[in-house]
């Protein structure tokens, strides 16, 4: 499981700055020590580098990209570097799918399907998402920072659909944990009633740029891939874990 909920809220919010805390950012340096091939794992992907972050990091921008499949079956998530992420769950926030990359929480990914009443467009989806998770983001010590609206669209089959993504920055400062992140929150096509939501964020309290450049190659290159598979012709049951 992931961190309490602190960490969870910040997940699901994606919230907040450095800005917002009040400090200047951190300028990325190249690790002293680049880890060696067979320390990188799982648990540990910046291996034993002199500075773990840099390099888990730098793999995220860097990988190729793979996915993995919601425990239901139906949606392939893209994520980079895809054999380094653990499948999770957030202490009572049951999702679609959450992943964390490291121990370390050098980054996390989580898909959440969802009803809704009314409007059902992608910025009622967004809208709604925002709404339930800003009380819970407050509650628990996360900082809300500077966002934008992104407008985009995906090729399935064929069929170019329209995804909306919202970016954002945030951090949380709590007795659980005090870190900085870069994500981004991007909703998707889904079947009437419903929402298709996706969350990530990325680590940033010691090497902000470089992680707002993999939270961007996340938004240009990542965001578009993920769908439901093919044999998903007609809208699952609301399930999460």
């Amino acid at each position: 499981m992931l961190r309490p909920l602190p960490f969870a809220s910040l997940l699901l919010l994606l919230a907040a700055s450095a800005a917002s805390c009040g400090g200047a950012p951190t300028a990325a340096q190249p690790p002293q020590k680049p880890p060696t091939p067979t320390s990188v794992t799982r648990d540990n992907p910046g291996g034993d580098s002199s500075d773990p972050e840099y390099a888990a990091l730098e793999r995220l921008l860097k990988e190729p990209w793979g996915h993995r499949k919601d425990r239901f079956n139906t949606i392939e998530v893209p994520m980079p570097d895809v054999k380094k992420w653990r499948r999770v769950r957030i202490w009572s926030h049951p999702t679609r799918a959450t992943f964390r990359y490291g121990n370390d929480h050098y980054a996390v990914s989580t898909v959440l399907y969802t009803p809704i009443v009314g409007r059902d467009d992608l910025d009622a989806c967004l809208d709604d998402f925002w709404k339930k998770n800003i009380p819970l983001a407050d509650a628990y010590g996360v900082r809300l920072g500077q966002t934008r609206l992104v407008r985009t669209t995906q090729d399935i089959d064929g069929e170019v659909r329209p995804v909306l993504i919202k970016v954002v920055d945030g951090s949380v400062d709590s007795v659980f944990a005090s870190d900085d992140y870069v994500g981004a929150v991007s909703v998707y096509q889904s079947w009437p009633g419903t929402c298709l939501v996706h969350a990530i964020a990325f680590k940033a309290s010691t090497h902000r740029k470089l992680a707002e450049s993999v939270r961007d190659r996340w938004v240009s290159e990542g965001a578009p891939k993920l769908h439901w598979l093919k044999k998903v012709t007609e809208a699952p049951e609301f399930k999460a874990r």
